[in-house]
């Protein structure tokens, strides 16, 4: 069942292009904002993810047997696809890549700042930081808005990759409260942290293994956040290094199939592990 719900899933992904009809989000926003008067974040956070996270189980539980598991798979694809990433990640990458090739930095910058875990702090005016910036964001962005949540929908089921979601979607939006961000970037890093990790040896198994490997084996086991394991590991994948003494025009192209490049991998990624999941099927 989730099998299927992840191909179907993905092939609507492949024809709309992101999940926008489903994504709604303006629930969270406003059912926050009455949970104020709670006190205690942690409560507030119970109340706000958990809640979601039970009545997904309890429906999950309802619709087990009932009509040949149809009602059910189309539930799965519900939540799987609320549960992805926000955005069209193509379509911004197309626009950063667009005002990349007119040596637009300040344009690029601007469509880079709508990639999730994009430096903001990266000068707008210093290419080769610039592109260092977006390499790593492409390759966090693709973990977070597929990978991760199909990992823990696979895995334990279509409560997990909601409580990633909305752990995400908070951490996103709370800036004042230190407590509640805090909190919520734990849950994020605990959350994120295994599947990065197979995401990263799944980089190494469709690129360049030996070069992989030796990346990803320093941060296997230790505490470093999924960005930096998957932009040390992605980077050491790629085609090739960019080199130091080239022309700006040759920067500017070489940084361009860099970034292609990443998207490559990704894909790659995503099937290589549609193959697997294939595989458990038939077992």
């Amino acid at each position: 069942m989730e099998f299927l719900a992840v191909v179907t899933v993905l092939i609507v992904i492949q024809v709309w292009g992101h999940g926008a009809v489903i994504q709604r989000d303006d629930w969270v926003d406003s059912t926050y904002r009455r949970l104020q008067a709670v006190k205690d974040h942690r409560w507030r956070l119970a109340i706000l993810i958990l809640l979601p996270v039970v009545a997904v189980i309890l429906v999950d539980g309802l619709l087990t047997g009932v009509l040949f598991g149809l009602p059910l798979l189309l539930f799965y694809i519900a939540v799987l696809l609320y549960a992805l990433g926000r955005g069209d990640f193509t379509s911004e990458l197309d626009l950063y890549v667009a005002a990349w090739q007119r040596g637009d930095l300040e344009s690029a910058y601007e469509h880079a700042c709508q990639l999730e875990d994009f430096d903001g702090s990266a000068s707008m005016h210093n290419a080769a930081e610039l592109h260092e910036q977006v390499r790593r964001a492409i390759f966090y962005e693709g973990f977070e808005r597929w990978f991760v949540v199909v990992f823990w929908f696979v895995l334990l089921g279509p409560a997990a990759a909601l409580l990633y979601r909305l752990c995400k979607i908070m951490d996103s939006r709370i800036g004042s409260d230190a407590s509640e961000q805090s909190l919520l970037d734990q849950m994020v890093f605990y959350i994120e942290w295994l599947p990065a990790r197979s995401l990263a040896l799944t980089f190494a198994i469709v690129g360049d293994f030996e070069r992989g490997i030796q990346a990803v084996a320093p941060v296997a086991v230790d505490a470093s956040p999924a960005g930096e394991v998957l932009h040390a590991t992605g980077s050491a994948v790629l085609s090739g290094d960019i080199g130091a003494a080239i022309s700006e025009q040759q920067f500017t192209e070489q940084a361009e199939a860099e970034l292609r490049s990443a998207q490559k991998i990704l894909s790659r990624s995503v099937f290589c592990w549609l193959v697997f999941l294939a595989l458990l099927q038939l077992m």
